[in-house]
């Protein structure tokens, strides 16, 4: 098993959340944990700390994030603009879970 260098972990990652359902449901929910507790309940930015969703995606990500754990799925439409929206917070994810995430990749 050959490990990938960064760069090549980074688009990789930023594919599977295109096109994964699994890969992006869980990465919403990540950086979802990643929003302050005010942010989550406001579903909006407060903090400028690179943390969380950015502005103009926290309130339907949140939601999203939301019904994902409470009802456990998204309706297809809401799966689509997850992934088109999830492939951005790739380095976020990479910066708090890149050793796991390039395992993951690579297995």
């Amino acid at each position: 098993m050959c490990m990938m260098n960064k760069q090549q972990t980074l688009v990789t990652l930023q594919a599977k959340l295109r096109t994964d359902v699994r890969w992006a449901q869980r990465a919403l929910l990540a950086i979802y944990r990643n929003q302050t507790e005010d942010e989550k309940v406001a579903a909006d930015v407060k903090h400028h700390n690179c943390m969380g969703f950015r502005c103009m995606d926290s309130i339907i990500l949140t939601s999203f994030a939301n019904q994902l754990q409470t009802r456990g799925s998204l309706s297809p439409k809401q799966m689509s603009i997850v992934h088109k929206l999830m492939p951005k917070y790739a380095r976020q994810l990479m910066k708090f879970y890149g050793e796991a995430i390039q395992q993951k990749l690579a297995a």
